[in-house]
């Protein structure tokens, strides 16, 4: 039996409300989206998850159904609003799942709250400013829109680097159904701002060999925005980490083939308890 859906917020020690979403039961499974994403970017792996465990996402400060304080937006502070959601949960450790800027701050999670992360799952995401291999300057700029006249427009360019053109070219539905969405529910700018200089910033490639837990990294191969090089230097720098690469796939892969992607993950989580 799982429970039903249901949505909970957690208040941070600086006073920011956020938005949590849960779902499921067994151990909890913690999720962070990414730049400027709300929960909603995981919907298409959650429901399977849920069969094994309790998911909670949440919405990262200043987009979704959290509050939207003004900037910066420190990884440390936004490692430490992960833990507030913890605690909202009742959980003292727990499984973390973080993808693209979300896996940087799960990185900050697993180093700066040691005690609290049991497992963990890097996906779509690098080690860091100092250690990172860049992505070209033309899908940089694609991802954060430049010279679009609105959101909906925006967020049309920086689908062409967060999907596989394989996966752009063969699903045109629900591209526009994502551009749609992001259309009619805009992330304020601060916040969008705060977070990217969240990203730029954040470095903990010399501590990551202090991460002792079991730990998965995921990544597809024709990442544009995050190139492969990232996830494999992780790997060399983790001390044990895993690894699965899905081959022929962008950015947002867990979209792409979230079969898969539930498959490897419940496997991990499974076979490394």
């Amino acid at each position: 039996m799982t429970s039903q859906p249901g949505e909970l917020h957690a208040v941070t020690d600086d006073g920011v409300r956020l938005a949590v979403g849960v779902s499921g039961d067994g151990a909890p499974l913690l999720m962070i989206p990414g730049l400027g994403a709300t929960r909603r970017v995981y919907a298409p792996i959650v429901p399977a998850l849920a069969a094994a465990h309790r998911v909670a996402v949440y919405d990262p400060r200043g987009v979704g159904g959290s509050d939207v304080p003004p900037g910066p937006y420190p990884m440390a502070r936004l490692a430490a609003d992960c833990v507030a959601v913890a605690d909202a949960l009742g959980c003292d450790a727990f499984d973390l799942f973080g993808a693209s800027m979300g896996g940087l701050t799960a990185q900050h999670v697993a180093v700066l709250h040691a005690g609290r992360v049991r497992r963990l799952i890097l996906a779509a995401t690098g080690p860091g400013r100092r250690a990172a291999v860049p992505a070209a300057p033309a899908a940089t700029a694609a991802l954060l829109g430049r010279g679009a006249r609105s959101p909906g427009e925006a967020y049309r360019m920086a689908c062409t680097v967060l999907y596989s053109p394989r996966f752009w070219r063969e699903n045109p539905g629900f591209i526009e159904e994502e551009i749609a969405h992001r259309a009619s529910h805009p992330i304020p700018g601060r916040a969008f701002s705060a977070q990217f200089r969240a990203s730029r910033e954040a470095d903990l490639s010399e501590r990551l060999g202090e991460i002792a837990v079991p730990t998965l990294v995921l990544h597809g191969t024709d990442d544009a925005l995050v190139p492969l090089e990232n996830a494999e230097m992780l790997v060399r720098l983790i001390p044990g980490a895993r690894r699965y690469w899905f081959d022929g796939r962008g950015h947002l892969f867990f979209h792409e083939d979230p079969a898969l992607t539930t498959e490897v993950l419940l496997s991990f989580l499974r076979d490394s308890a």
